[in-house]
């Protein structure tokens, strides 16, 4: 094997039930002239008993079967390489295409969004920080997909808990951990609702969520009172933001203006253009020419595996300054539901002018 394809490896792996929280950790990675497989295991947030499989220095392919023997070994047994330790389906449908695309909504400035709370045509839902999932429900079959329209595995627990049901059901929302926060009902028992106005849908919605347990609702504010004590509670609770829906317009698939989101706290898909010695990793944007730009490094924690080069990444961070790097960078994970090209600059909003700001911190 050649000495490009020998490079250390890492897998976080945790499982929760029965009582239980816990963390396993399996490394590969050089040692001397040869290479060794190290873990960690113990309670979640607790300290790790560590270890090595394997006493001296092995060769690269020795130690990656080794490697790949305890990985296995601790998958068999529960272990998920999902933080909330739940167990995910393994259906042969993932990566295809489902047909079913989500309906994205558009980001706004606080400025602009203050217009909406006095309109009674508007009405206000938490944004879940998690992934866009729609749930597609037939008999007791439950089949999930991402934002890109393509099949993925789903927690078993959903598929478990559901009960079977009439027809084909067809329920937009976030999964978040292992929960499902529905916000949207495209379809009810063979009724396709997508072209009847949001309102109508999530009434529907809110009719049929208490038979699905599993489900947690994200709830409409309707009054101009609700939307900003709801608003205000997200921010005392650092929650992810909020998005105002047009209570009239029908379900269309793609970027849409009839559904618009304001977060308190920035974010940007990012592609990962350099790995760095001390767990951080310089991520990048590529410019309305095609040019990539630098962002700056962002620390990646212990407890997540170290993206390689080309990796598609979330991070979040307080603004950018014309010109510059991110500040204040926070990690948040990997995104496999995301495309080169959502990684592009003109996501980046919020902008500080490095002259301004610091006649600013004069004064």
């Amino acid at each position: 094997m050649s000495n490009t394809a020998q490079t250390p490896q890492s897998s976080f792996l945790y499982f929760t039930g029965a009582g239980s929280d816990k963390v396993y950790q399996v490394h590969l990675r050089p040692k001397d002239d040869g290479w060794v497989v190290d873990y960690g295991n113990g309670r979640r947030g607790g300290t790790l008993s560590t270890g090595t499989k394997t006493s001296s220095p092995v060769a690269y392919e020795a130690a990656l079967k080794i490697y790949d023997k305890v990985v296995k070994e601790k998958t068999s047994k529960g272990y998920t390489t999902d933080q909330s330790g739940a167990l995910y389906t393994s259906t042969d449908l993932a990566g295809r295409v489902s047909g079913e695309l989500p309906q994205l909504p558009t980001l706004i400035l606080e400025e602009q969004a203050a217009r909406y709370f006095d309109d009674p045509g508007w009405g206000l839902q938490e944004k879940a920080d998690g992934e866009n999932r729609i749930l597609l429900i037939e008999g007791e079959t439950v089949r999930g997909t991402n934002r890109r329209g393509l099949f993925v595995d789903i927690p078993q627990a959903w598929v478990a808990a559901a009960a079977a049901q009439p027809g084909r059901t067809v329920i937009a929302g976030e999964h978040v951990g292992d929960a499902f926060m529905a916000f949207d009902l495209l379809e009810l028992h063979g009724e396709d609702l997508r072209g009847a106005p949001f309102i109508e849908r999530f009434g529907h919605l809110r009719t049929v969520a208490p038979s699905m347990p599993w489900i947690s609702l994200l709830e409409l504010e309707l009054t101009a009172e609700g939307k900003r004590r709801r608003a205000a509670e997200l921010l005392a609770a650092h929650g992810e933001g909020y998005v105002l829906k047009s209570l009239d317009a029908p379900f269309a698939a793609g970027r849409s203006t009839s559904s618009l989101k304001f977060k308190f706290n920035q974010s940007a898909t990012c592609e990962v253009i350099r790995v760095n010695a001390q767990r951080s990793v310089a991520v990048g944007l590529r410019d309305d020419g095609g040019e990539m730009v630098d962002l700056g490094n962002v620390t990646v924690p212990p407890n997540e595996a170290l993206p390689a080069v080309g990796t598609l990444v979330e991070v979040r961070y307080l603004y950018r300054y014309a010109g510059g790097k991110f500040e204040q960078p926070v990690y948040k994970g990997q995104r496999p539901d995301m495309t080169s090209e959502d990684a592009v600059l003109s996501q980046v909003t919020r902008i500080k002018d490095r002259s301004a700001a610091a006649g600013d911190d004069d004064a």
